[in-house]
């Protein structure tokens, strides 16, 4: 791996788990609907600008745009409100821990939805992860946090798991430049959450607005690290495969676990932390495997990374090869 190679997977890693941290910080001014509208139009602008930049149309047709709100609910929408809801509980670090879980829900969902049979390793894989969420969530122990908290942000890794299936049906019907796919697919996100902030978070409702500096920084932040994340992670795939490029997503649970410890000062729980090493654990079997299946002589078939779990755009590889096209 070249030097700009791991730039590229630490930068995205950096992303991805900082993002985490931003929610936190956000959620002192705003609301969760109203934190994950702002980075949406946000990370949205950026987008089209870039796809002006390059020139690239945005779908067209009302088939080609409805299917692609559809992915914009399961893969921006939804889940990431649902982890900031989380987070309104739990800590940034845990909440990474989550999202970093992402592969190994998407196993058995990928299996259910689009009859991919997983292997012996990536079954071993995901029963070891379910055991580390398990110890993480660790519902024996009357003394634990929030298991509300912990249970919305599980939700949101289901969601992602979810996003994986169905962006991969998605993208066999819908043609065209994936900067276009991932604009009209943050415009869709903005659409969909608009009316449900403006119900849930408006004037009168939710919580009450603090648009401090530093709140506003966390947006913005998350917003156009969306969109870098977009560009960084489709020009890593096309230079090392998806298999090694994943490898930064593989990385965000420990990203979030640092920066919610060097920024905040959070700590994990003991079984928290052993839950989240037998994750890591889990997901490094599921690399290791993942890497035993590249052909000899070359890396890992090109395919659509799917839409990443911690950000607004289509970003990370999908971990059940082949894959049609989330982080």
């Amino acid at each position: 791996m070249r030097p700009a190679d791991l730039a590229g997977l630490i930068s995205l890693a950096v992303i991805w788990g900082t993002n985490f941290l931003f929610v936190e910080l956000a959620l002192e001014g705003t609301g969760p609907s109203g934190l994950v509208l702002g980075r949406m139009i946000l990370g949205s602008a950026v987008l089209l600008l870039l796809a002006r930049i390059r020139r690239v149309s945005l779908p067209e047709g009302r088939r080609a745009w409805l299917l692609i709100a559809g992915m914009s609910l399961f893969a921006q929408a939804v889940p990431l409100v649902l982890f900031a809801t989380g987070q309104q509980q739990v800590t940034a670090a845990l909440a990474g821990v989550y999202s970093g879980a992402t592969p190994l829900l998407t196993i058995p969902i990928v299996w259910l939805f689009l009859g991919s049979r997983p292997s012996a390793g990536e079954i071993l894989a995901s029963v070891v992860g379910f055991a580390g969420l398990a110890v993480v969530l660790s519902p024996w122990d009357t003394a634990g946090g929030s298991y509300v908290g912990q249970l919305f942000c599980l939700a949101g890794a289901v969601c992602f798991g979810l996003a994986y299936a169905y962006t991969a049906k998605v993208l066999v019907l819908v043609k065209g430049d994936k900067l276009a796919l991932a604009a009209a697919q943050a415009v869709s996100g903005v659409a969909l959450l608009l009316p449900v902030t403006l119900v849930t978070e408006g004037p009168g409702r939710g919580p009450a607005l603090h648009p401090t500096v530093l709140v506003v920084a966390a947006i913005v932040a998350m917003g156009l690290g969306s969109a870098a994340a977009f560009v960084i992670n489709y020009w890593l795939v096309d230079r090392i495969g998806p298999v090694q490029a994943s490898l930064a997503f593989y990385l965000t649970p420990i990203v979030a676990v640092a920066a919610g410890f060097a920024v905040r000062g959070e700590r994990l729980t003991a079984h928290e932390a052993v839950g989240s090493a037998i994750v890591l654990a889990a997901l490094g079997l599921l690399y290791a495997f993942k890497r035993s299946r590249i052909p000899a002589g070359g890396p890992a078939g090109r395919t659509v990374p799917p839409v990443s779990p911690a950000d607004a755009e289509p970003a990370r590889p999908a971990p059940l090869p082949p894959r049609a096209n989330t982080r």
